[in-house]
């Protein structure tokens, strides 16, 4: 059985590339090939290079002409659906993938739907693609129902799609076949925080650190913040503190392991306020699994109607502050250091969360077997044209 996977990325940028390369890896018997948009084309084998993402004005007309609400043109996106050719087609929707998903349909093939974020909760908080919200409130629904298949990033966002759209999904977080063996090397001299990835929101990571400035100063300690990743946020933060940022680019999960080692712990964020409040309950960081791998107490900042702060309370892999208060802040991190989590409570969460069974769902979808009375898609193909 050939499957297309789609993304509107590049195979080798962001978490949602690193989930997917998990997948693949541990699905391997699979016939996958990898379409993707992107500024560039990138080595490996099986991934095709469709040509550059699609642009603001090309996403605003593909989606006005899909919703009826404004005039527009579907001509860029059928271009990119008719160039792939498979038995399934699985797409990831970000964007302009939603846009790629409805053509399909709209084709009447077979599509599979991976969400990481949900996309109307993302616009409202990006700035750059806010205006889409009406035209993609008229679309994601109905690419969501045409969808043979939905898997999931958190049960979140499982339970979200129930109850607003009346859709079945799965939810399937990176798989992990066995935690590493992973010894802390830490300094008796130094308030080590270890930081991966992308930070949503600079503000409350600013009373952050200055909480811990003051903290490693009563501890007769000087903060070291070990900064793993690429983010524009965080860039300004660290040429505010050039002093206390380690910045180490961009490094493989296996080598960014030993250097969150060197870490007393690890620090993940969603903001607060209405505007996050969709995206924090529903979308899991991909960060966390390295975190979890790494072994390390986690510092969650965040509300606590967040999946974050469900599963770090849940398992309890750390602390969680829900404010940007300096004292309270401050006395998360005295909390934080009276706890030991052992290696068993993040092998706990590992065999829940990231454990074989959920790959297991995905394969059925992918090979079929979750769909083989496909009776909705004659609908589908009427809806979505």
């Amino acid at each position: 059985m050939r499957i297309a996977l789609f993304t509107p990325f590049s195979p080798d940028i962001g978490g949602g590339s690193v989930q997917l390369r998990g997948h693949l890896g541990q699905l391997s018997d699979l016939d996958v090939e990898w379409y993707y948009l992107a500024s560039a084309p990138v080595d490996g084998e099986h991934r095709h290079w469709l040509g550059h993402p699609l642009n603001s004005g090309q996403l605003v007309s593909d989606l006005s002409a899909r919703s009826g609400f404004l005039p527009g043109s579907r001509k860029a996106v059928r271009e990119i659906a008719e160039r792939l050719e498979a038995d399934l087609y699985w797409v990831v929707a970000h964007y302009g993938g939603i846009s790629v998903a409805a053509e399909l349909l709209s084709m009447g093939k077979p599509v599979h739907l991976t969400v990481h974020d949900e996309p109307l909760a993302m616009l409202i908080v990006s700035r750059r693609y806010r205006a889409l919200w009406p035209l993609m409130s008229l679309v994601f629904p109905r690419v969501l129902r045409g969808a043979c298949s939905v898997d999931v990033i958190s049960t979140g966002m499982r339970d979200y799609f129930k109850r607003k759209y009346n859709v079945d999904s799965f939810s399937v977080y990176k798989c992990l076949s066995e935690l590493p063996e992973v010894r802390p090397h830490l300094s008796e001299q130094h308030l080590t925080v270890g930081h991966i990835g992308k930070l949503y929101h600079s503000g409350p990571f600013r009373r952050f650190l200055l909480a811990c400035r003051n903290y490693a100063a009563a501890k007769k300690r000087a903060l070291r913040i070990v900064r793993i990743g690429v983010c524009p946020e965080m860039d300004k933060v660290s040429s505010e503190n050039l002093a206390v940022f380690e910045n180490h680019g961009d490094l493989l999960e296996r080598d960014a392991l030993p250097v969150l080692a060197t870490c007393d712990f690890v620090y993940a964020m969603y903001p607060e306020g209405f505007r996050f409040q969709g995206f924090r309950r529903t979308s899991l960081p991909m960060k966390l699994s390295t975190y979890v791998q790494a072994q390390r107490p986690i510092f969650a900042h965040t509300p606590s109607d967040s999946s974050l702060a469900s599963i770090v309370g849940k398992y309890r892999l750390g602390a969680i502050c829900t404010t940007s208060d300096e004292s309270e802040l401050r006395n998360t991190l005295h909390s934080l250091f009276q706890k030991e989590v052992p290696r068993a409570r993040f092998e706990e969460v590992r065999l829940d969360l990231m454990g074989p069974a959920t790959l297991q769902q995905l394969r059925a979808a992918l090979t079929g077997e979750a769909f083989n009375s496909m009776a909705h898609t004659s609908a589908a193909t009427i809806s979505l044209k």
